[in-house]
């Protein structure tokens, strides 16, 4: 996994942990069917609350990465998600 520093204003850096591989996998989603696909909120669900290998706060920050991907359509099913995310 790789670490991106992201400004947030302040002389102190923030710091987002975006999975790579769910990331490039919503991509890649995206560019098939200008969404990303049940199956990849589902994996990336299960390797947080389920299977602890990804933290919570690496899920969220993959999940707010990945926004730009998710249609209209789908932003409650996004939302659902993220909740379920932020509560593991």
């Amino acid at each position: 996994m790789r670490i991106n520093p992201v400004s947030n204003g302040t002389n102190q850096p923030a710091f987002q942990a975006v999975n790579q591989k769910y990331l490039k996998w919503a991509e890649k989603d995206y560019k098939l069917m200008k969404n990303i696909g049940t199956e990849w909120y589902e994996s990336l669900r299960d390797d947080v609350t389920l299977f602890r290998d990804i933290s919570s706060k690496d899920g969220v920050d993959t999940m707010n990465a990945a926004k730009k991907y998710v249609s209209q359509g789908s932003m409650k099913f996004y939302n659902h998600v993220m909740d379920c995310i932020k509560r593991a």
